[in-house]
């Protein structure tokens, strides 16, 4: 006699709700894919931040370096301005020219000036837009630490994707270098799926995994530091990246960087490092310190920390230039995540790749849209609030360039702009008539807006205002964007943005 069948330890649900619940699971789905996409697109617009923060402002005078009198100068100019606003700053920081931002500035807290050659505080820096783009990228716009955690997760989970797909699909490498007849909507999808895979192959696991180094290096300090009872998390970022200087300089004049300055041109340029940023701690006093992060345009590293004494004697440095090789490998994963290596040439290539993974992250949710077509029926309502979370980024992009660049919208609003009327329009995208017409009007809503945005700001300057290169090749650029998403969106203006599923693909 057969054994009575165990009953089962979840209570039975209606069809109704497990309907619903496959559907919000469904949903789930094409939400992190979105998520992934959004990242890895502003990751290609996060490539040149720093052409971005000089495109904002092109009219400010760029130099290639300063003379150490006027950067102890422009330090003492911040500390007399703090002292007239009667603000005490734990820090304040001057920004030496480099090559991606060849321009003199400086400031505490969260307030920075451009400074002129005679050391005086000029306009107040704005980086409203390319600041969007930094937050949407390393954190969502969610608070910071969490913000990391949650883009450190989505580069693991991005990496596992990859991994996994390769795995799943052995002849994916074989048939990445054959060339075959183009077959139906599904097929050639899933052709350019795998080519662009594995074509990028290194890039695309390079990208995740240092992202997820950058992401996740919150909790794996934290876990390091529960082996160690007198370790925080603060001490163990410490052991890679240094605590500061250690020698202090009672209250009075700041601490002269202009010799440490000097000291950096002579004994570090052969190292190929050249003075970043000048900071100084509890500047005029009790126990001001002195340290200059020095950039290294040449190398992977992001750059080196030199300490120095209050006269401007050398005293020591952290070691990510000449330390241990983790230590130097931590260093650069920043670089090599980003493209801050090698110039404009690298970053084209890193832009390239960039679009190419989006291209990846968007295709294979659209396959995973296709199979789940074929096996329970038309999914109208998924695939129109996936156009929506493909092109709707692009659109809200070029909504928060013109809102901030032309009318001025105040810098914290441009994240609840962005997020708010991206879930408008995953909604909306439902009255859409067509899947089409919905792809179409959302390519040309963002090439209109960046074409608004860019000619607004290049008439508000003019041409003798755009006075640095960077300027003139980012409005190339979005211009260039915008032509592009026109065509694409007026190419085959009458074809569905997801052809029907063929029986049998």
């Amino acid at each position: 006699m057969a054994a009575p069948a165990r009953p089962s330890i979840w209570p039975d649900l209606s069809a109704k709700l497990v309907a619903r619940m496959l559907s919000a699971h469904a949903g789930l789905g094409v939400i992190l894919g979105a998520l992934l996409y959004i990242v890895s697109l502003s990751g290609v617009l996060v490539v040149f931040h720093a052409e971005f923060a000089r495109w904002e402002q092109p009219h400010i005078v760029e130099r290639q370096s300063v003379s150490p009198e006027l950067a102890q100068s422009a330090a003492q100019s911040v500390l007399d301005h703090a002292r007239a606003m009667d603000d005490t700053p734990d820090e304040i920081m001057i920004f030496m020219p480099t090559p991606d931002s060849p321009r003199l500035a400086g400031g505490y807290d969260d307030s920075y000036w451009f400074i002129d050659d005679q050391a005086r505080l000029g306009e107040r820096i704005d980086h409203g837009f390319s600041e969007f783009l930094i937050d949407l990228h390393y954190y969502l716009h969610l608070p910071s630490t969490l913000g990391l955690i949650v883009v450190g997760l989505m580069g693991v989970m991005m990496l596992a994707l990859v991994v996994s797909g390769f795995l799943a699909h052995p002849r994916v490498f074989r048939d990445a270098f054959r060339s075959r007849k183009p077959g139906n909507g599904q097929l050639s999808l899933a052709d350019r799926h795998n080519r662009l895979s594995v074509w990028g192959a290194p890039f695309h696991v390079m990208i995740p995994l240092t992202g997820a180094a950058l992401g996740l290096a919150t909790i794996v300090a934290l876990v390091l530091a529960q082996s160690e009872p007198e370790m925080t998390v603060t001490d163990m970022f410490d052991t890679v990246f240094g605590a500061g200087a250690d020698q202090t300089a009672p209250a009075g004049p700041l601490p002269d960087a202009a010799q440490a300055l000097r000291v950096v041109a002579k004994d570090f340029a052969e190292d190929g490092l050249i003075p970043w940023i000048i900071q100084i701690h509890h500047p005029g006093e009790d126990e001001q310190t002195l340290q200059i992060l020095t950039a290294a345009p040449d190398r992977l590293i992001f750059g080196e920390y030199l300490q120095f004494s209050p006269d401007g004697r050398f005293i020591g440095q952290t070691g990510l230039e000449n330390g241990e090789f983790g230590q130097q490998a931590m260093a650069s994963v920043y670089n090599l995540h980003f493209g801050n290596w090698g110039g404009v040439p690298v970053k084209l290539v890193y832009v390239v790749l960039g679009l190419a993974l989006c291209v990846v992250c968007v295709s294979g949710v659209q396959l995973w849209l296709y199979k789940r077509a074929r096996k329970k029926g038309p999914q109208p309502r998924l695939e129109r609030a996936w156009i929506a979370l493909v092109w709707g980024p692009v659109a809200l992009i070029g909504l928060c360039l013109t809102l901030d660049r032309v009318f001025g919208i105040a810098d914290s609003l441009l994240a609840p702009v962005f997020w708010i009327g991206l879930v408008a329009l995953a909604g909306l995208s439902q009255f859409a008539p067509s899947k089409a017409g919905l792809s179409c009007g959302l390519k040309l809503t963002g090439a209109t807006l960046l074409l608004i945005g860019a000619s607004a700001h290049f008439l508000a300057y003019g041409a003798s205002g755009y006075q640095n290169p960077a300027a003139w090749g980012v409005f190339a650029g979005i211009i260039l964007s915008a032509l592009l998403l026109t065509g694409d969106a007026l190419r085959q203006p009458r074809a569905e943005a997801m052809p029907a599923v063929v029986p049998g693909d």
